[in-house]
């Protein structure tokens, strides 16, 4: 049909119109992740990467439902996602968060400083794969959103440490589309994506898992 959108300018100018709306009709987010929404896009590579506005709140909402004493982020980026968990920490509560980039970390830094929960957050620089094998305690929460090759080896770690009724979420499990391409036409990141979400219902014992189809989509694994 003539004067018809590109299908890539509708979709983005639809994901445009829905998270505006969003924004509109939902409690607001606090001002500093506003802030650290506009300096992430100013100042940071790949700024699309950012949790944002939809997905952060949905991340404060199971945080603050589970009053999570401790909880687990493997990818920091630039903290939005960070803060949003945080919202939901239990007066003594702590969350650890993993970050292989001190070129992101920074300004997560800078905005956990700004929040009501710099005490307590703690920021690890490094491989995740050591130090989640460094955490010992019990976990409510656990997010997983860093390098999709390795989602399979993190979750393993981490299902062990999750308490009963605790959660873990997974991000990008739809990488960007691309596990609905024919598996000789994957990329390796969308293939790795691929098995794993394939295995995640044997891997996750005792488990039940649900797929919400939010931005890239989230897989949520509850333990029994």
């Amino acid at each position: 049909m003539k004067g018809r959108p590109k299908s890539a300018f509708f979709v983005h100018f639809m994901e445009e119109t829905l998270y505006n709306y969003l924004s509109i009709i939902s409690s607001a987010a606090p001002s500093y992740l506003h802030e650290l929404e506009r300096e992430t896009h100013l100042k940071i590579l790949k700024p699309q990467m950012l949790t944002g506005f939809s997905q952060g709140r949905f991340l404060s909402l199971m945080a603050k439902l589970l009053n999570s004493k401790r909880i687990l982020e493997i990818g920091t980026f630039t903290g939005y996602g960070s803060l949003c968990l945080a919202e939901g920490l239990s007066e003594n509560g702590k969350l650890i968060t993993i970050e292989i980039s001190k070129e992101n970390g920074w300004l997560a830094e800078k905005y956990f400083r700004q929040s009501p929960y710099f005490e307590q957050i703690e920021l690890l620089y490094g491989n995740a794969l050591d130090l989640i094998s460094d955490n010992a305690e019990e976990l409510d929460l656990a997010y997983i959103d860093a390098d999709k090759q390795n989602n399979e080896k993190y979750f393993e770690m981490i299902w062990p440490k999750i308490r009963a009724g605790g959660l873990v979420l997974i991000d990008n499990i739809f990488a960007r589309g691309g596990v609905f391409k024919p598996e000789g036409e994957q990329k390796k990141f969308e293939k790795s994506v691929t098995e794993f979400n394939q295995k995640l219902l044997v891997m996750a014992t005792g488990g039940k898992v649900t797929i919400l189809p939010l931005r890239d989509g989230l897989s949520i694994v509850r333990k029994e």
